[in-house]
């Protein structure tokens, strides 16, 4: 996610932890009220701390890799850009050349 984005890395981080201590706590009424056991209570509280983790890391992955394509599709176009002005001064000089011999 881009710095200028609505919804900064910070943020989401933020609401991420929010909704996990939410989904926790959640859990931790089922057990303390009997409607799961402390086996699948143990299980869900492993699981949602995994997909806190995955989610996480796929969030840095996500925004590494968007910055590197988009550095080098910048790089490209701006290679591709120069090449077009050399080959357009290029041949702006042979149009002059052409017209000074014709004269």
């Amino acid at each position: 996610m881009r710095k200028d984005s609505p919804l900064s890395r910070a943020t989401l981080t933020h609401l991420n932890i929010e909704r996990l201590k939410g989904t926790l706590s959640y859990f931790s009424h089922l057990n303390a009220t009997g409607e799961i056991s402390d086996k699948s209570y143990e299980a869900l509280v492993r699981y949602a701390c995994a997909v806190f983790i995955e989610t996480g890391i796929e969030d840095i992955v996500q925004n590494s890799l968007e910055q590197k394509l988009e550095s080098f599709l910048l790089s490209r176009i701006l290679r591709v850009d120069n090449l077009l002005s050399e080959q357009e001064e290029s041949s702006l000089n042979l149009d002059i050349s052409r017209l000074l011999k014709s004269r």
